[in-house]
């Protein structure tokens, strides 16, 4: 698991081993290990807390949250290999600087929707930082040293977001209580290599 926000300066290169042609990766979520992650607190936020400037809860002050984990395995043949990010202070492709963390952002990596029959009551993303090896999920190959700094994920890997993570909830302040469906999709915008979309949702009943 992530070590802090220093791990940005102290990332080293890893060495990529996959070639072109040597497969593709494909995106799946471990729905073993987010299963039974839910939970609710009501939480306090700064005026100028970067959970508000990057839009992870609508005001400032107590909000309640729906916390869970995101966990994403590649279960391909390929590495998925994000590259380096950009300079310090510029955005590029799927990276984004974020001048409150100091740091880059995959933008779209996940996102979080809360469901009733009418359809989306609120949502949530991930705030994709430092995509890596977290753990090893099947014993398919060594982990090629994906990092804050050059991102990407081994085959057999996963990246890991347990609920305790920033950002990693939906905020349900203005949420009536209820049973909701609770939904999570990877890649949602299809822009990652991807050898089957099919297994990039996961959903769960969820009532407070």
């Amino acid at each position: 698991m992530r070590m802090g926000l220093f791990l940005l300066v102290a990332c080293g290169q890893p060495a990529h081993p996959p070639e072109p042609d040597a497969g593709a990766p494909e995106l799946a979520l471990v729905t073993s290990q987010m299963e039974g992650t839910t939970l609710v607190t009501n939480t306090d936020f700064a005026p100028d807390a970067c959970e508000l400037v990057e839009a992870c809860i609508g005001a400032p002050g107590t909000r309640r949250l729906l916390h869970f984990a995101t966990v994403v395995t590649n279960a391909g043949t390929a590495d998925l290999v994000l590259g380096p990010v950009p300079p310090a202070g510029e955005s590029d492709g799927i990276y984004v600087w974020s001048p409150c963390h100091m740091h880059h952002h995959v933008i779209g990596f996940a996102d979080y929707e809360l469901r009733d029959s009418t359809g989306v009551v609120a949502a949530g993303h991930k705030q994709g930082f430092c995509i890596e090896d977290d753990e090893q999920i099947t014993p398919r190959g060594p982990s090629h040293g994906y990092s804050c700094g050059d991102m990407g994920i081994s085959v057999g890997w996963a990246d890991a977001y347990d609920s305790t993570k920033p950002c990693q909830w939906i905020d349900i302040t203005e949420v009536p209580t209820g049973t909701y469906e609770l939904r999570v999709i990877v890649d949602q915008s299809g822009v990652l290599p991807d050898a089957d979309p099919s297994n990039n949702t996961w959903s769960t009943s969820v009532t407070f």
